[in-house]
């Protein structure tokens, strides 16, 4: 199903993507195109198609993220990424739009992790799927991983997917009871739509603007880890220049997140397989604060 956004948060994308330009180019559209008047012009646009849901399709979404970038095109410089809102807000997990793997992917290297909730709980087409699953002889054996104690299962999604080895044996280490019983809860975040972070780097000559979804985020009481998951070689070649770029932004992010609100304190953090049994060990022994996987410190070089 074609994923969908409410008109609110549309219009805040909208509203911050013009604020980061203003700060970028000495503009000041942010003035005349407050979050008040998008909503009313994305409104009005559903009315005129005669749609009362209320909400934005995927698409409809890039149109108007696109309309919206028109008015810039004149001044573009070199991508400079600033705060994307003037005030922290909340996104809730049950914001988290639905998430697929395909059967070519399980063939391969992804995974379902699930437990007996999944089964109780999920819609039944799912339990469905997930039986149906379970029966495929064709299928590796790390397709499907059943965590058996549903105590250490601490994730409100249903199921929750794996796109390649290391995040499912980042899955595994979460699910242990000598670390689940240290963790509140934790989400695997989809690759899109949920939490993005925006970074700029230069690809040769060529300045590149982009933005990615953290992997996990952890709560342990007040403490929220962001989890980025990479593979032991991430720090190489033209990748590795990159993720120096999404290690900078993202720490600069949450650093100015840490200074605007005291409800929670955020750590974000670049992992790779093997440093996993230090970052738990860590997570165990309180010192995850401070922690720095190997990956992070070859970026940080």
């Amino acid at each position: 199903m074609q994923g969908q956004s409410s008109v609110q948060e549309v219009a805040i994308d909208i509203f911050n993507r013009l604020f980061v330009f203003d700060i970028d180019a000495g503009t000041n559209y942010c003035d005349e195109w407050t979050k008040e008047k998008i909503s009313n012009i994305i409104r009005k646009s559903l009315r005129e198609v005669n749609d009362r849901t209320g909400l934005v399709s995927e698409g409809n979404y890039q149109k108007t993220v696109r309309a919206f970038g028109v008015i810039k095109r004149k001044s573009s410089t070199f991508p400079r990424i600033v705060p994307k809102s003037k005030e922290p807000y909340k996104i809730c997990t049950s914001s988290i739009k639905t998430n697929s793997l395909g059967i070519g992917s399980l063939r391969r290297d992804g995974s379902v992790f699930y437990d007996d909730y999944s089964l109780e709980l999920s819609a039944s087409d799912d339990s469905k799927l997930l039986k149906e699953l379970d029966e495929d002889e064709h299928l590796p054996k790390s397709a499907l991983i059943e965590v058996e104690n549903k105590y250490n299962f601490k994730t409100p999604l249903n199921v929750t997917l794996s796109a390649y080895e290391p995040e499912r044996k980042f899955i595994k280490g979460l699910a242990k009871e000598e670390n689940a019983k240290i963790i509140d809860a934790w989400i695997k975040s989809p690759d899109v739509g949920f939490y993005s972070i925006e970074y700029s780097w230069r690809k040769g000559e060529h300045p590149k603007q982009g933005s990615f979804n953290p992997d996990f985020f952890i709560t342990i009481g007040n403490d929220i880890l962001v989890i980025e998951i990479k593979d032991d070689k991430a720090h190489e070649g033209i990748a590795g220049e990159e993720n120096k770029r999404k290690l900078l932004f993202a720490k600069e992010h949450f650093k100015r997140l840490n200074e605007m609100q005291k409800e929670h304190k955020y750590y974000f953090k670049f992992l790779s397989p093997i440093s996993y049994d230090l970052f738990f060990k860590a997570l165990r022994e309180n010192t995850y604060q401070d922690f720095k996987s190997e990956l992070e410190a070859r970026l940080s070089e």
